[in-house]
């Protein structure tokens, strides 16, 4: 996900049509092996059990998931939930540990490990709840509750139109608790830094701007449009529709906007309070709380000073293998002057124009074709789902990465779709695009999240279980998979290329500088603007995401780095008996990891080849 954009200031611009793009050639059944026998089918039913009890208190996750309704709820994250979160935890912990893992095939040792993880992290983060910002300028109920409902709730009947006026006539109370949650972690020191807030109000407002929120609008509130959109699609009687459309914008105006003008008040209280901008060191046990960061985000137990060194020396090393793209292109000048044409340079810039914004989505289309046509080279096991591509709707659009993932539904019939948020074209550019739609559609985040859920045989909680160095190497790692087989073909691409991976690196400095070593937001930017190829002003909206999600930036290269070193470990070991699609399939197939347990799973895909052979 890269940075946060402005707000485009023409919204009708964002009317265009997706496009799809089909994965081509023969889908294999995706079923993963085991033994099956008394011990792994006993805890495949325990876990199933678990995860049907987390599922019941999850209403939003059995919509994304596409199950039978009703969808008329919300979770409620109070302080009475977390304490029965944390019950079910230990008591899920408990049951676990019933179960002999040696008596398990290895599918299922996995799944032991992975749910005993979790549930321990579930159990040892208790401590740590208030330190995640419950509001920030990145998200938070004000902008989560639009964009899910327009997202994911969908409407194919008249139940499913009265459960969405259902949600906007609840939604008030999330946002309450939300407030409250503010309010909670204000009084034990955790607010979040003084730059957030004017665009938390910005946002919050975004959402009751129009129809029916202002009587003199001449356009309707996204929402509004969605539910007019979605119920008018409906085969049910006119008169029924104009009635779920009626109590829709009752709910709006009686409960969604007097919800948002509290939270908006709540919000104002807190910049009151907060004046400084800081990174996580500044909070209450601050150091061991990004400690713990570190530990969730790259599954490893490395220190800040540790992850600060290899940021630097990855820096260097891709400087270097930056000069090399930089004489291909016969640019004559330094990094950093190349750093300059590349955000000055309007020619790798998409016009700021309707067909430019065009222009841009074709272009990612037919970069994802062409990865989508050679999959079968790389990997046996394929998705159903599509993958498309859109724009940021216009409603979100401050409040959104430049471009990012959304995942398929299970069944495959809701595409994963790879949003382009195209308000601001001057950070559109041409030369990382291709590494771009590699990390985000295919075959990086699309193929192993399709995958995932795709795959028969593997309990349930690890078809949706994430991880971020797994999640986010993956995608990184695939951008440099792309090169390793061709598909950069232009000079200018392959700097793209070198410049994404550049940037992630650069995270890992920049990170630990800002919550290790108290680097201050001014520092970091100027880092940032040095030693990589981001826009300016871009830099500054990634710093930003940086202070209020400690640790998450780090998972990308670190996990990238992992995974090219099994891959290369499993070639050195395998030799000719090294397969590209046996190694992708055995890194996909398993769902979401930790990397420890990744090299465990790898170590025993090279001792069956080996056997085998």
């Amino acid at each position: 996900m890269p940075s946060v954009t402005r707000r485009a200031a023409v919204t009708g611009l964002f009317a265009l049509s997706a496009t799809a793009v089909a994965l081509e050639g023969v889908i294999p059944r995706l079923a993963m092996a085991g033994q099956d026998g008394p011990a792994d089918k006993a805890l495949n039913e325990y876990l199933e059990k678990c995860w049907q009890e987390d599922l019941a208190r999850s209403p939003e996750q059995r919509t994304r998931m596409g199950l039978p309704g009703p969808h008329d709820r919300w979770t409620l994250p109070d302080e009475g939930f977390q304490q029965l979160s944390l019950r079910i935890a230990a008591e899920q912990l408990q049951g676990l540990s019933a179960f002999d893992l040696e008596a398990l095939s290895p599918t299922a040792q996995v799944s032991h490990k992975l749910f005993g993880q979790a549930l321990r992290r579930q159990l040892d983060f208790y401590r740590w709840r208030h330190h995640l910002y419950a509001v920030s300028h990145l998200g938070g109920a004000h902008t989560e509750i639009p964009s899910f409902l327009i997202g994911y709730h969908a409407v194919n009947s008249a139940a499913d139109a009265r459960d969405y006026v259902r949600r906007l006539e609840g939604a008030g109370q999330v946002m309450d608790i939300a407030g409250e949650n503010m309010r909670r972690q204000a009084g034990k020191g955790v607010l979040p830094p003084a730059f957030c807030f004017g665009r938390i109000t910005e946002s919050a407002r975004n959402v009751i701007a129009g129809a029916p929120f202002e009587a003199s609008a001449g356009k309707d509130n996204p929402l509004l449009a969605d539910l007019k959109e979605k119920v008018g699609k409906l085969s049910i009687p006119t008169a029924e529709k104009q009635a779920i459309i009626r109590a829709g914008t009752r709910a709006m105006t009686d409960s969604l906007l007097p919800a948002y003008q509290r939270f908006l008040a709540t919000v104002a209280e807190m910049a009151d309070r907060q004046k400084d901008s800081n990174g996580v060191w500044s909070l209450p046990d601050g150091a061991d709380f990004y400690r713990t960061q570190i530990m969730v985000h790259t599954g490893l137990d490395l220190t800040a000073d540790e992850i600060h060194a290899i940021g630097l020396s990855e820096t260097a090393r891709l400087h270097a293998e930056l000069r090399e793209a930089m004489a291909a292109m016969d640019f004559a000048g330094s990094v950093q002057d190349f750093f300059q044409h590349l955000r000055t340079e309007p020619s790798i810039r998409f016009p700021d124009s309707a067909e430019g914004r065009q222009e841009y989505l074709a272009t990612a289309t037919a970069y994802i074709e062409e990865m989508g046509a050679r999959l079968p080279e790389f990997f046996g096991a394929l998705p159903k789902a599509r993958v498309v591509v859109k724009p940021v709707e216009a409603y979100r659009e401050n409040a959104t990465p430049s471009a990012f993932y959304e995942p398929s539904s299970p069944d495959g019939a809701r595409p994963g779709v790879f949003y382009a948020n195209l308000s601001d074209m001057s950070v559109q550019t041409r030369h990382d695009l291709q590494a771009l739609c590699f990390h985000e559609a295919l075959p990086g985040h699309h193929m192993q999240i399709a995958i995932a859920q795709e795959t028969q045989g593997l309990p349930t909680f690890r078809k949706y279980a994430w991880d971020t160095a797994y999640g986010e190497g993956w995608a990184m790692y695939t951008e440099r998979m792309a090169k390793d087989y061709g598909f950069y073909k232009s000079p200018l691409n392959e700097a793209g290329r070198i410049v994404s991976e550049l940037f992630r690196a650069g995270r890992l400095v920049v990170d630990t500088g800002i919550h290790a070593k108290q680097w201050t937001r001014e520092q970091a930017v100027a880092w940032m603007g040095e030693n990589t190829a981001n826009p300016l002003a871009d830099n500054a909206n990634e710093i930003d995401r940086y202070f209020v999600w400690p640790g998450q930036a780090l998972g990308y290269k670190i996990g990238m780095n992992k995974i090219l070193e099994l891959r290369e470990k499993a070639r050195a070991a395998l030799g000719d008996r090294f397969d590209i699609r046996g190694f992708h399939d055995t890194v996909l197939m398993n769902g979401a990891v930790t990397l420890p347990i990744l090299e465990e799973v790898v170590d025993g895909w090279i001792e069956g080849r080996r056997n085998a052979a």
